[in-house]
């Protein structure tokens, strides 16, 4: 417990420099993963502890030796919310629409860079051996880089969503493909036993998402919701530990089936992850700075003309097999062709093979180690950005987020505080202290919003709402005096009800300018209103 708390001050220290270089990188379009992941390095046994003894009062604030135990629960966790918001992705409704596609563009990048891998690994080491067991180690793409940095930038499309299910096919194929050719390669494994503890892992994974998805039919609120989904990573990642312990990948698998299971069984499900996602946020982060922590710069060196072949190699494949898989599927004029560069994160299941291998086979396969583990540290350098190029290439980033934020700074920021402080001691008044010359109310409004009447016809104000995106619309009376706003949100659930549909004066709740909260129903020409 005492080693615990000794990282707390750690942890604090990562999170400062982690929020604070975070928001000076997004400002010149660095991903923030790419920051988290630096700050790890800084704080890890590569740098600063080279520059610090080992027993000082500075090394206490690096991530040191007393940091692994903690830093280690934090990475199984995160990686099991990761692929549980993974799982979300795959939808049967959008399986159902892309699935044949998707399946036939990750064929083509798996096949290609598999390929390339193989015969370069092949031809720097000449051992054949080595050569089988490569491309399982370079097909493997990371879900927690590639999702995160599509979430920051808030990427929404059909090249954001394609990535998340390419690299989640690329897992599943690495993860079932690896024990067949360290087999073939090497002769040792189990295989059947791997692929059958795999399976089973899916399934008991689906099974707790199925339960989930039953349960959540009666839940609403927020804090339950996030209760729900911990409980569902907790309970995968826990029955899988007790079934096969040290088994590598088969939490990762029970998490991501659980999503999946729970995604399609639930139309309530949209809500649950995202509040579930916004809460865990922060341990995503110390995951960043764990992985980063865990980089060995070295390793670079180390990896010698072989690495660099390995890594031009894997590159190559996810470029070229992306392209090749876009041409033959017919989407090379829907999607960038980059889109085999979102693809090149690799981190958390390629070093999990790479100690999976070393425990199979630690004599014959360390070149090849040495290799797996300096291409990570690039390729999780340099994924991130090149998933966040990808995303922006098709067009699919929000245009908030990719223009610079107007802030408080320095002395600004302290008298602003000081001013909050005085408005809620009661010394100013709420309106005081406004920046002069800066946006107001006035600056944002519409000027001319569509308007409807309140006598008009159910359908029509679906027509109006559709017609212009907003969420608001005024009512007027036959005068054109405002009575008041109806919201989608109040008329989204009646959409289907073939009695409103067939009824002029249709349910209409609003609040008026008088203050008061008003509603109309079908049976009635008057309003029932009330103060409020």
């Amino acid at each position: 417990m005492e080693d615990f708390f000794s990282t707390l001050i750690s942890f604090a220290l990562a999170l400062l420099l982690s929020l604070g270089l975070g928001r000076m990188a997004a400002r010149i379009g660095v991903p923030r993963v790419t920051v988290y992941l630096l700050v790890g390095v800084v704080l890890g046994p590569d740098v600063g502890q080279r520059f610090f003894d080992e027993g000082g009062l500075a090394a206490g604030l690096l991530l040191g030796p007393h940091s692994e135990l903690a830093l280690g629960v934090v990475k199984q966790l995160a990686v099991g919310f990761i692929l549980f918001g993974v799982g979300a992705e795959f939808r049967f409704q959008t399986l159902r629409e892309v699935g044949p596609r998707i399946l036939g563009l990750s064929a083509a990048e798996i096949g290609t860079t598999g390929l390339l891998v193989g015969l370069a690994v092949g031809a720097g080491t000449g051992d054949w051996r080595l050569a089988v067991i490569a491309p399982a180690l370079a097909i493997a793409s990371a879900p927690s880089a590639t999702l995160v940095t599509l979430r920051e930038i808030e990427a929404d499309g059909p090249t954001s969503r394609s990535l998340i299910l390419c690299v989640g096919n690329n897992n599943l194929v690495a993860l079932f493909l690896f024990p067949l050719l360290l087999a073939v390669a090497l002769g040792v494994g189990h295989p059947a036993q791997a692929t059958a503890f795999a399976l089973l892992a899916l399934v008991a994974g689906g099974l707790i998402g199925f339960g989930a998805a039953v349960w959540l039919e009666s839940i609403t609120g927020r804090r339950e919701l996030v209760l729900l989904g911990m409980l569902v990573v907790f309970a995968a990642l826990g029955l899988v530990h007790w079934i096969a312990a040290g088994s590598t990948g088969l939490g990762m698998l029970a998490c991501f089936a659980a999503g999946v299971a729970l995604a399609n069984g639930s139309s309530h499900s949209s809500a649950l992850f995202r509040n579930v996602e916004n809460t865990v946020y922060p341990l995503y982060v110390l995951f960043f700075i764990a992985a980063g922590r865990d980089l060995h710069l070295d390793a670079v060196i180390q990896g010698g003309a072989l690495g660099v072949l390995f890594v031009f190699a894997r590159a190559a494949g996810k470029l070229f097999g992306a392209r090749i898989g876009l041409r033959l599927t017919g989407w090379g004029e829907s999607m960038p062709p980059s889109f085999g560069a979102g693809l090149m994160c690799q981190a958390g299941i390629a070093l999990g093979l790479v100690t999976a291998l070393e425990r199979a086979a630690p004599d014959v396969t360390a070149e090849l180690r040495h290799v797996v583990v300096a291409s990570v540290v690039v390729f999780e350098l340099v994924g991130p950005w090149l998933v966040r190029r990808t995303a922006l290439v098709a067009g699919e980033v929000r245009l908030v987020n990719l223009l610079p934020h107007v802030e408080a700074r320095g002395t600004e920021a302290v008298r602003w505080v000081l001013l909050e402080f005085r408005r809620n001691l009661g010394m100013l008044r709420s309106d005081s202290g406004l920046r002069e010359g800066g946006p107001t109310v006035r600056h944002a409004m519409r000027r001319r919003p569509r308007v409807v009447s309140e006598d008009l016809p159910f359908e029509r104000v679906l027509k109006a709402l559709g017609e212009t995106g907003a969420d608001l619309l005024p009512i007027v009376d036959a005068q054109d005096r405002f009575k008041g706003v109806i919201s989608y949100e109040e008329v989204k659930n009646t959409l289907y009800e073939p009695a409103l549909r067939q009824s002029p004066h249709w349910l209409l709740r609003w609040r008026s300018w008088t203050g008061t909260t008003c509603i109309r129903g079908p049976w009635s020409r008057t309003s029932t209103c009330w103060a409020w």
